[in-house]
């Protein structure tokens, strides 16, 4: 079973340029400290721009930053800026098929997911990007700086 990495993509992401103590960091470098391509991360970053989270600055000495403080942004909103849809698909059944418990099993499932989901949601809402900051700073060297992440 495929599993969704973009959410702590987008996490790592933030946490980068949170942690870039406003000095703009460019997607290449964050795609580096990522172990991803550049794309994955313009995209990212595209979603959270759309959402306010993010800033970008174009041309020589540009790039990205948080327009918030990490510890005014929660992880529900970086989730929701990725719009990723549901996160358990149910598929639809149309009303020709054949079996009772496939056509009744269906809403079910949607119910209780729906409630998995809002509970992760609140549980996110309760945790902003300066915690998972301070559980990194906690690990990192005392004299750490952002241009050694690699």
């Amino acid at each position: 079973m495929a599993s969704n990495s973009r959410l702590a993509i987008a996490i790592h992401t933030a946490g980068m340029l949170a942690f870039g103590e406003r000095i703009p960091l460019t997607s290449q470098m964050i795609a580096e400290s990522v172990d991803t391509n550049p794309v994955v991360i313009r995209r990212i970053i595209g979603n959270l721009v759309k959402h306010g989270l993010v800033e970008v600055k174009m041309g020589t000495g540009g790039g990205s930053r948080l327009t918030r403080k990490p510890e005014e942004i929660s992880l529900a909103e970086i989730y929701l800026a990725l719009e990723e849809g549901e996160i358990f698909n149910v598929p639809e059944l149309d009303d020709s098929h054949g079996c009772q418990i496939g056509k009744f099993v269906r809403p079910v499932l949607r119910k209780i997911f729906g409630e998995a989901e809002n509970c992760l949601i609140k549980d996110l809402q309760n945790r902003t990007l300066q915690d998972v900051m301070d559980e990194v700073r906690a690990k990192l060297p005392n004299n750490f700086c952002v241009n050694e992440a690699k």
